[in-house]
């Protein structure tokens, strides 16, 4: 009987989502600074989001205060750093296409 590969599932910070952890952006706090994980490789709690503009819309805009899988808040500044991060990245992918 052939073993079922295991896909590690996580909730988007964006729309709340569960989806394929490959799927989606690691998002960690460093330093008490909330920054984007390209790599999937930094130290510390990490919580997802989409490369989608939607998701990452939502996550600028949303009033929660603290995500529970980061067991800190992100005040907007730092959300919007992010965002804009992310949007940079996306906009280089769909550019080399």
């Amino acid at each position: 009987m052939p073993k079922e590969s295991h896909s590690p599932v996580r909730t988007c910070l964006g729309c709340m989502r569960r989806d394929a952890q490959s799927a989606m952006l690691r998002v960690v706090l460093s330093n008490g600074h909330a920054v984007l994980d390209a790599e999937k490789k930094l130290p510390g709690r990490g919580g997802y989001l989409h490369a989608s503009a939607d998701c990452v819309r939502r996550f600028v805009g949303s009033k929660v205060r603290q995500f529970k899988s980061l067991r800190s808040g992100i005040d907007k500044e730092q959300r919007m750093r992010i965002a804009e991060t992310i949007r940079t990245r996306l906009d280089r992918e769909t550019s080399l296409e």
